[in-house]
């Protein structure tokens, strides 16, 4: 390999590592994410391959929604037999045609799941004792109208993957908002992560609201109440204590107001450690570096490692004459006659009659040899 390809191989390198992203595979399960169906009948292998689910997928949903309010809707999942790593994965849908089906596609924003992200496909692992569990996403529609929701499975098993899906859909219409219905903002987002060791203040923003009480529980914990301060027309703010160690916690709100009283779902939040905060043009810098440092690194191991050239056996420099010493190559020139010692000396009586000295200088040679009348004196 000579020089010009090992740079060209060093640079076709540094553009893939440009353009590619950062990710991390997930032997362990996909994870968490907004998914459509087709991933589920796919992401472990070929669809074909995969073999019916045997658990029973059910949907629920409060018997009254109202477009541009949160609601709950929740799967329960029985008749699992999952594989030794006990992970699930389960769809919210709104479609089964394997692409533009998520509830995004038909118009609804999941603001929260029991993992305590925004994601219409989420993973849990169960003991494999455990042969029953639920999940529940928090759904708004940003439209009066009916749609059908489906709900999706898959899992390892012992040889192959798991999938299925519910035949029929489950019908909810999301209708028209009273006028003066106490509810969350139209454009509400609730909060879904906070830090550990510090308490969590979560703002509301509500409308036709007078009066707001915040509640909070951990899993397998009573109900608590939290501090709720008014911090403006209907903007409202609730005091949550602080987390000890990585773990979630569920909180909703009570609205009151001229219209009925109003409960909202159980929001999903989750405490975690803070996370480092890292300057994106130094990580870039720094990786540049050493991908340069490599790059040298491997141009001046393969000059090392080059071998040496094979002599051909039509090489024959060894026969040439060995290369004369400069001094005798000096010696060997002859030395150029000066200006003087090309002109013939004169005779005693000096230049022959009639003749000058530019006559004596190219023909005194010749006078002096008689072929003019002269001779050596």
């Amino acid at each position: 390999m000579n020089f010009n390809h090992r740079v060209y191989t060093v640079l076709f390198l540094s553009l893939l590592l440009i353009g590619s992203t950062y990710g991390a595979a997930e032997p362990g399960g996909n994870g968490d994410a907004t998914r459509d169906m087709q991933c589920g009948g796919a992401c472990h292998g070929d669809a074909a391959l995969n073999e019916t689910s045997l658990a029973t997928l059910t949907l629920s949903s409060p018997s009254t929604v109202y477009a541009g309010i949160p609601t709950t809707l929740t799967l329960t999942a029985t008749n699992l037999s999952l594989s030794s790593t006990g992970i699930v994965g389960f769809f919210l849908l709104t479609d089964t045609t394997g692409h533009s089906d998520t509830p995004k596609d038909a118009g609804w924003d999941v603001l929260s799941e029991s993992n305590g992200g925004a994601s219409n496909y989420v993973e849990q692992t169960l003991p494999s004792s455990q042969t029953e569990t639920s999940v529940s996403w928090v759904v708004r529609s940003s439209s009066e109208g009916m749609t059908s929701f489906y709900a999706a499975i898959h899992h390892g098993g012992s040889s192959k993957p798991f999938f299925a899906v519910t035949s029929t859909g489950y019908e909810v219409e999301a209708k028209e908002i009273p006028e003066n219905l106490p509810r969350l903002a139209a454009d509400f987002t609730p909060q879904s992560t906070r830090i550990l060791d510090v308490p969590t203040e979560l703002g509301l923003q509500t409308e036709f609201t007078e009066s707001v009480q915040v509640e909070w529980k951990v899993e397998g914990g009573a109900i608590m109440s939290a501090q709720v301060n008014s911090s403006g027309d209907n903007m409202w703010s609730a005091t949550i204590p602080a987390a000890l160690q990585p773990t979630s916690l569920q909180w909703r709100a009570i609205l009151q107001g001229d219209g009925p009283e109003q409960t909202t779902p159980w929001f999903t939040l989750t405490a975690e450690e803070a996370g480092w905060e890292i300057e994106e043009f130094a990580v870039y810098l720094q990786a540049f570096s050493l991908l340069f440092l490599i790059a040298g690194a491997v141009l001046a191991l393969q000059s090392r490692l080059a071998p040496l050239p094979v002599s051909s056996k039509y090489d024959q420099t060894d026969l040439l004459p060995q290369r004369l010493d400069e001094e005798s190559i000096v010696e060997s020139v002859p030395q150029e006659s000066s200006e003087e010692s090309e002109i013939a000396p004169l005779p005693a009586g000096g230049l022959p009659n009639g003749w000058n000295e530019d006559q004596w200088k190219w023909y005194g040679h010749d006078y002096l040899a008689g072929k003019y009348g002269g001779g050596q004196e």
